[in-house]
């Protein structure tokens, strides 16, 4: 079902069920259409992360999410996936928008300065969009070169 561009796109701190139907969306994301290895999905991490989804209310479904991980001095977004019908309406930035917010609003969960993610290499001018520098070497993750950005919190 292709995208609405005039609907009001929710998002929020996932709930339970909505961290199952995240999962669907990085399944369908990362290991479907990008070839990840399914045995990343879930991982050791996603217990212990903040889940941030977007929804489409016409449907009531996750057709976005990203997680965000305490890391030290930093925190780390990652997992960030569209569902490939909803790519191109902006919900990629405004999820890193509010994952942002969120970060800011619990620095005393936090603790950090900065923010972090591990962007592929298709993905850094998206990230460069949003205010991230790249820093580092390219590094391997799963197969796929990889290379930190980084982003001042910001308060």
């Amino acid at each position: 079902m292709p995208a609405a561009t005039n609907t009001s796109y929710p998002i929020h701190v996932a709930s339970a069920d909505e961290f199952s139907q995240a999962l669907q969306v990085r399944i369908r994301v990362f290991v479907e259409i990008q070839k990840f290895s399914a045995d990343l999905e879930p991982d050791e991490h996603d217990p212990t992360a903040t889940h941030i989804v977007v929804i489409d209310p016409t449907i009531n479904k996750v057709i976005g999410t990203l997680r965000i991980l305490k890391s030290p001095g930093a925190a780390k977004l990652g997992r960030v996936a569209v569902l490939p019908e909803y790519q191109g309406l902006g919900l990629g930035k405004k999820l890193i928008e509010f994952a942002e917010q969120h970060i800011v609003d619990h620095l005393d969960q936090f603790k950090c300065e900065v923010i972090k993610l591990g962007s592929q290499m298709d993905k850094i001018g998206f990230y460069q969009k949003c205010g991230f520098v790249r820093k580092g070497e390219v590094f391997d993750d799963d197969g796929a070169p990889h290379v930190w950005m980084v982003k001042d919190v910001g308060v």
